[in-house]
């Protein structure tokens, strides 16, 4: 019984793993672009799509450090499974680290900037800086994914 738990508290966090990473470069991809296209009037898109984006962010994000916490928990004895699971919150903790210090501090002094006026390029620059360094944060959530599917097919041996 323990060993499908763990199996399937893994398939659940590789499950999530791919969520935030594929929501993360969608709006990569498709939304974020948008607020920096005019500045400073496209910052106030930052703002007018928080709300909902954090009701989608949070619980999201809050699923994903359970359920690898849990991953690690119930395969803590299985020591390849262990290792890649370390690794991979480890990787997630780092992740946040970095929002929390650098992009999260940096998209709120550019939406604190956002009123009507002429074009800004450097409030542009700093937008398009900021998203292709967003980047680095998808390729940390895909090295996240791929330990976690590493210890996925790593086999369980019994204790």
């Amino acid at each position: 019984m323990m060993k499908r738990r763990s199996l399937y508290i893994l398939l659940l966090c590789s499950l999530l793993f791919g969520l935030v990473l594929g929501a993360g470069i969608n709006q990569s991809l498709f939304v974020m672009p948008a607020w920096f296209e005019s500045p400073p009037a496209s910052l106030s898109l930052i703002g007018s799509q928080s709300a909902k984006s954090m009701a989608f962010w949070i619980p999201l994000q809050t699923a994903l450090l359970v359920a690898l916490v849990a991953s690690l928990v119930l395969n803590w004895r299985v020591p390849g499974r262990r290792t890649l699971l370390a690794g991979a919150l480890g990787v997630y903790v780092l992740t946040w680290l970095v929002s929390g210090l650098f992009f999260v501090p940096e998209i709120t002094s550019l939406a604190a900037a956002a009123s009507e006026g002429p074009y800004d390029a450097s409030l542009a620059a700093r937008g398009h800086r900021w998203l292709q360094l967003s980047w680095s944060r998808h390729v940390l959530l895909a090295v996240g994914w791929v330990l976690v599917g590493g210890a996925l097919v790593k086999h369980e041996v019994a204790s």
